[in-house]
Parts: C-alpha cells; sequence; structure tokens
C-alpha cells in the first residue's frame, strides 16, 4: 500500500508529512500536446526511417530474408538511441546534440555488428549491413531534420513549451527572460518571474514554499534561475531539493554569457565541481581536422562546380565591360591582408564609385537592393550566391576557411571595439552564422556578437550545421543584395 494512502486511512487523521508527500504525487501530462508525445513522435519518425534504410539493405540484399537481422539491428538500434537520451523529450528539437547522438549512435551500433560479425567469420549479409548503414547515417538525421521543423512550427503555435518561473532581479532576469521569449522554437514560455530570495537566510524557507506557490498556481513545468546576489549554492540545493517531487526541471543560467559547448567541462576540485574554460583557438589537432576539411571539401567542389565556374566567367565577359574577377582587400586572421577573389557582379570600377552612390556612413539594406552599379546578370550571381564561389581558391591558399567570420574590409577595421578583434583568432569564412541569419539585414552589432559567439563556441559539428543552413539561407536569398 502506498505511504499516501495508508495515512489518509489513518484513523488518527494524520496526514503524509509534506516533506514527503512531494515524493508520492503523480505527475499528469497537462495539455493536449504534451512534452511526453515528442518522444513518441521522435520514435515513431526514427522507426520509419530505419524501415527505409533496411529496404535499401534489402535491394542490396536480393532474394534473401532479411527479418532476423531486421529484427536484431532495429533492437539494437532503438536501445543505443535511447541509451544516448535520443528520446529525452527535453533534447528533442534543441540544439546540434540530438543529431551528433543520431549520428554516434547509429556508427557505434554498425561497428559493433561488424566486430562481431568479422569475429565469427560471418559474411552472410555483408551488402545488407553496408547499404542500411550508410542509408541510415543519412535518413535518420533527415527524419529527425523534418521532426523538427514539425516542432518548430507547433510550439510557434504554443504547443510543446515547458511553462517557465524565472527567478533573478535586475537585468540579468530582464536578458534571461528576453531570450527565452524571443523564440519559442527554444521550447520555453516564461509565464511569471520572481526576485530572489532576500539575505536573511531564516527568510529561506518562506521563500521556497512562495516558489513552490507560484508553481502549482500556475502548473509550471520548468524554473530557471539567473544570477542573483543572494543566489548562492546553499539556494540552489534548497530549490532542486523543493522541485524534486513536482518533478520541475531547473534550470541554473551561468554568468558566461554566449561561452558554452566544447570549451566548457566540469573539473571536479577540492570537493566543488569548478568549471574548467579552455581557450578559445584552433590549435593542435582541431586546427589540423578543420584544415583538413576546409582543403578536402574545397577541392572536391572546384571540380564538380568547374563547369558552372567556366559558364558564369563566360557570361560576366560577354554581358559586361571590365574584367571577370573582382579582387579586394580583405582582413584574415590575425590582421593579415590578404587577397579576396569574386566574380565581378557590378559594373567596373564601381568600388570608386560607392560614396557617390550610397553617401558616406552606414548604409540600410534598401539602399543595397536598388544599387545601380549592380549589373542584371550581378544580381542574378548576389541572388544565388555564385559570386562568392572563386573564394574556394582562398580556402585552397590558406587564407579563408569554409565557415568562419566573414571578412573585414580593411576601412572597417576602425570601426571595430577592442572585444570585435577577437574575431580574427581564426580564419574568415566564405559563410559563417552573419549569412545564415540574413547578411546584410543584420544590425552591425548583432554581427559581431554572432563572430564572437562563433570564435567562443566553434566545434566541427557547429561548421557542419551552419553549412547546411546555407544552403536554406542560399534558397531563400534572404539578405542577399
Amino acid at each position: 500500500m502506498a505511504l499516501q494512502e495508508r495515512f489518509h486511512r489513518d484513523s488518527t487523521g494524520s496526514s503524509l508529512p509534506e516533506a514527503l508527500a512531494r515524493f508520492a504525487q503523480v505527475d499528469e501530462p497537462s495539455g493536449p500536446a504534451t512534452l511526453r508525445s515528442l518522444s513518441w513522435a521522435a520514435l515513431g519518425t526514427d522507426l520509419t526511417m530505419m524501415a527505409l534504410s533496411m529496404t535499401v539493405g534489402y535491394i542490396a540484399w536480393p532474394g534473401h530474408n532479411p527479418w532476423p537481422a531486421v529484427v536484431v539491428i532495429s533492437f539494437l538500434w532503438m536501445t543505443s538511441l535511447a541509451a544516448r537520451g535520443g528520446y529525452d523529450p527535453r533534447r528533442i528539437g534543441v540544439g546540434s546534440d540530438e543529431f551528433k547522438h543520431v549520428f554516434s549512435s547509429t556508427v557505434v551500433i554498425f561497428t559493433l555488428i561488424a566486430s562481431l560479425a568479422y569475429a565469427f567469420n560471418l559474411t552472410v549479409g555483408r551488402n545488407f549491413l553496408i547499404a542500411t548503414f550508410i542509408s541510415g547515417l543519412m535518413l535518420l538525421p533527415i527524419g529527425r531534420r523534418v521532426l523538427r521543423i514539425w516542432v518548430f512550427s507547433r510550439r510557434r503555435a504554443g504547443a510543446y513549451l515547458q511553462k517557465t518561473l524565472v527567478i533573478g532581479s535586475g537585468p540579468n532576469r530582464d536578458d534571461l527572460v528576453a531570450r527565452l521569449s524571443r523564440d519559442r522554437r527554444a521550447g520555453f514560455e516564461v509565464v511569471s518571474s520572481l526576485s530572489g530570495p532576500r539575505a536573511d537566510s531564516a527568510d529561506l524557507d518562506a521563500w521556497l514554499n512562495d516558489v513552490e506557490g507560484v508553481i502549482r498556481d500556475h502548473n509550471l513545468d520548468a524554473v530557471a534561475v539567473t544570477q542573483t546576489p543572494t543566489i548562492n549554492s546553499e539556494v540552489i540545493r534548497r530549490l532542486s531539493w523543493r522541485l524534486e517531487g513536482p518533478n520541475v526541471d531547473l534550470l541554473v543560467a551561468p554568468a558566461l554569457g554566449d561561452i558554452t559547448g566544447p570549451r566548457l567541462a566540469v573539473r571536479p576540485a577540492a570537493g566543488l565541481p569548478l568549471l574548467h574554460l579552455e581557450e578559445p583557438r584552433l590549435a593542435g589537432p582541431q586546427a589540423i581536422v578543420k584544415r583538413g576539411f576546409d582543403l578536402s571539401l574545397s577541392i572536391l567542389l572546384l571540380v564538380l562546380l568547374f563547369p558552372l565556374l567556366l559558364l558564369t566567367a563566360l557570361a560576366i565577359k560577354t554581358t559586361s565591360r571590365g574584367p571577370i574577377f573582382f579582387i579586394q582587400e580583405r582582413v584574415g586572421k590575425a590582421g593579415q591582408v590578404y587577397r579576396l577573389i569574386k566574380f565581378r557582379s557590378m559594373v567596373d570600377g564601381a568600388e570608386h564609385q560607392h560614396d557617390d552612390v550610397l553617401g558616406i556612413g552606414s548604409t540600410t539594406p534598401d539602399q543595397y537592393v536598388a544599387d545601380p552599379r549592380i549589373t542584371p546578370l550581378g544580381r542574378f550571381l548576389r541572388r544565388w550566391s555564385l559570386d562568392e564561389l572563386p573564394q574556394l581558391l582562398n580556402v585552397i591558399r590558406g587564407q579563408m576557411s569554409l565557415v568562419g567570420p566573414r571578412p573585414m574590409l580593411v576601412n572597417e577595421l576602425p570601426l571595430l571595439g577592442d572585444t570585435d578583434h577577437r574575431r580574427h583568432i581564426t580564419m574568415p569564412g566564405m559563410t559563417g552564422l552573419w549569412q545564415v541569419m540574413g547578411r546584410k539585414e543584420v544590425p552591425w552589432d548583432e554581427r559581431m556578437q554572432m563572430d564572437l559567439r562563433y570564435v567562443e563556441n566553434w566545434s566541427l559539428t557547429l561548421d557542419l550545421v551552419i553549412m547546411v543552413k546555407t544552403i536554406k539561407a542560399v534558397a531563400t536569398g534572404r539578405g542577399a543584395h
């Protein structure tokens, strides 16, 4: 018999102690579109993609009975995904870890199966296994991406959101509320805010009771705590204890701004879980990996796109006077000046007409749209970012990277603040956060923040995500002036 029932049946009228009653509560999903249903949606998506992958495997291994292998592989595949948190509703549709877990789970399972097959000298069904593995690496991330698009659309409509209480005071609280409310795709809906406890520890229990009251009144799913002088480790610990029974998520916003991901690691020392902050420097193996990725993919793209590059060059030469390429000095890594190569998209000598046409000082996106210096062909090239393709040569020369902060003009350097120059820690890129977020439509200050965010949090996964989003940005043409 449950303790709660036992206390309720007690003839003395006693009730279950409040501190223990919290753990006897049964959580009921609230609303028609609960977070729990996301797990089932992810499960169904993965099963569909697995079925398609194994169909490809069967096509590569016709005339055989694949069902025993299908059952074993499906079970191991799903188990690996579940073990890595692939069906945790709080991780679905959030960040790049979801895709990393799907990818790594697929690699681990098929490496395990291949190793067992090699150890026991099993050669039957090799074609089925290889075809299923290759298809799965492509189809499962695609399925999760489709699921994410659907989840984002539902979150914009108000579904699959965690109703959140923000605790803090002053600008820190306002900033956290603004960040969580700005984009519903993150999965939060701020419904209330509360100041931190008073400095007097005697009032802590009363403050915790107030927090519980707000959670109960608004039926909240999460509590987000930001930096406040009176919120210390003891407050966080006591608050976490209060939230264990109701099963409310506790989120703590660190005072580290946009520094996240690969630069942060927990390093226990003197009984404390200290956060170790690495330097944002691409050196050693990281630099080798990034350079190898840039070089191999740039050479491949040059070979594949050579016919397109040749046709573009001929079109420029036959439709307007002037050279095929536009070469301009830009600022690269560590402030080194290099010559950037682009297809010419303006009339010859357009650089000298800048002040006459656009004026001196800042310019607006509308001015770029109506810029008379752009040729008709140049407008087409800019719309599809074809004028940027010759920069693959800059990448091969080691002057640029495929992904990185957009290279600055030499005369733009005086506009940079002291911290903005940190964007030159790494090589400039053909694409970056600025490109995928709107290019010319992004304000200057926000562009600098994006560049610094990239430098502070670089990872190969981030580069891959930006490259995928670049395809969407080019297709929509947002900010392409």
